[in-house]
């Protein structure tokens, strides 16, 4: 399908330049990110407008109790995952011939991973909240960490560069979940259904996994768990699964500081132009996923050209946050309105504020895939430690005084920290792991 386009652009490209759109695995990688860049735009634009249609008919006060629900969720969400993502990716490209026990292996563990978290979930909402309603979409919404562990297989299709099967997964996953909340949102169901909806979510994206796995001749039932393996496993993800619970709560920590400084309308007011920013966040994961893995294979060439595409890369993450963040900052106020409603008019200055904190997500991305490949998984867990301090005290301090604008400041700077931390520190960071 492809094949005509770079034609195309061969003819336009400098002959000096045209090797590179001839070679094979330049093919291969632009084709992987093309239909995973696709098949997540089409999604979270999908998800993104139904979500702002379940804004608007909520309300700022109940669309603050179901982001303040999910926020807390959230929290435990390191948990589920124990940090074997990266290094199942990581394994699965170096020994492909293992497949079948590090997914039996992984699964497994993502399965008891999940089981805890939803069990530590209910029972932090039976301690800290006292809202019958907030403890039932908790509840419900805690059920995902179990029906995630199917998303494993995701990693088989990443390592083997054949995301396109991951896309369409996730695209009838998408389409399912939409039908199902605007109906949910004509028939006037109301919160909890919209909660139902939101937990189904996995089991949409697991199925549609599970048949592409099937559909390659590949079958669930050869796995195998290998007690040896996940102790190696767990040994080498376990600083991966502290750094992601760091990420996890100054990714989350604000909108639940929030509902307890303030309130829960606070918080819709503030998820609401979250919503417009975390649209975004695909791009930092689709071009490490999918781009990562040739920068993996560079160093078994050379550490020149290792050293080269990582360069590269960090360029590229930094230039994309910034083409996003200035239209959206100037055009904060009419996209609030033309999608949120006047309801929503507190949203613009978190917004304006909100939007620059992608410059450094981005970044912490690109570093955490380096640090990851080095086996620098120490590392990552002291530069998220840090960033989640700094967010924590700075959420605390302004909060109170500035209300969501302080959040949104609170956010940025400690987003900024990791890349921040790792240009100051120079090598010495690098001791750290």
């Amino acid at each position: 399908m492809l094949t005509p386009i770079f034609s195309k652009l061969e003819k336009l490209l400098p002959a000096k330049w045209r090797w590179v759109l001839s070679h094979e695995g330049f093919k291969r990688y632009l084709a992987n990110t093309g239909w995973m860049f696709a098949g997540q735009m089409f999604s979270l634009l999908v998800a993104f407008f139904v979500g702002a249609w379940i804004a608007r008919y909520l309300g700022p006060e109940n669309y603050g109790v179901l982001s303040y629900a999910v926020a807390f969720v959230g929290i435990f969400g390191f948990i589920a995952t124990l940090g074997v993502d990266a290094i199942l990716s990581r394994e699965l490209i170096r020994f492909p011939e293992k497949r079948e026990t590090l997914l039996g292996t992984g699964f497994r563990l993502k399965l008891i991973g999940g089981a805890i978290a939803f069990l530590l979930s209910i029972a932090g909402a039976l301690i800290f909240e006292t809202s019958p309603l907030i403890r039932l979409l908790i509840a419900l919404f805690s059920l995902a960490f179990i029906l995630q562990s199917a998303n494993i297989i995701s990693l088989y299709f990443q390592a083997e560069v054949k995301s396109k099967n991951n896309v369409k997964a996730l695209i009838v996953a998408t389409i399912i979940s939409s039908l199902l909340k605007i109906g949910v949102i004509l028939l006037n169901k109301g919160v909890i259904w919209l909660m139902v909806v939101y937990v189904l979510d996995s089991l949409w994206q697991g199925i549609g996994f599970w048949l592409a796995y099937k559909r390659h001749g590949l079958h669930t039932k050869d796995w195998r768990f290998d007690k040896k393996l996940a102790r190696e496993i767990l040994k080498d993800s376990w600083p991966l699964m502290l750094a992601s619970g760091a990420g996890f709560i100054y990714l989350k920590i604000d909108q639940v500081m929030i509902g307890a400084f303030l309130s829960t309308r606070a918080v819709g007011l503030y998820a609401a132009a979250v919503k417009l920013v975390e649209v975004w966040y695909f791009i930092p994961v689709i071009l490490c996923t999918s781009l990562y893995p040739a920068i993996i294979n560079a160093k078994k060439i050379s550490l020149e050209l290792y050293h080269r595409r990582l360069k590269n890369f960090y360029v590229l993450m930094g230039l994309i946050p910034l083409i996003i963040a200035l239209p959206l900052a100037l055009l904060a106020r009419p996209l609030i309105l033309f999608l949120f409603g006047v309801n929503y008019l507190g949203s613009i200055g978190v917004l304006q504020i909100y939007i620059w904190s992608s410059l450094g997500l981005f970044l912490g991305w690109a570093v955490n895939q380096y640090l990851t490949s080095e086996n620098l998984v120490k590392t990552i867990f002291w530069l998220n430690f840090l960033a989640m301090v700094i967010n924590v005290a700075l959420n605390f301090y302004l909060i109170p005084r500035y209300g969501i604008i302080g959040a949104a400041w609170a956010t940025l700077i400690s987003y900024l920290a990791v890349p921040a931390a790792v240009w100051l520190g120079g090598e010495k960071w690098r001791r750290v792991g």
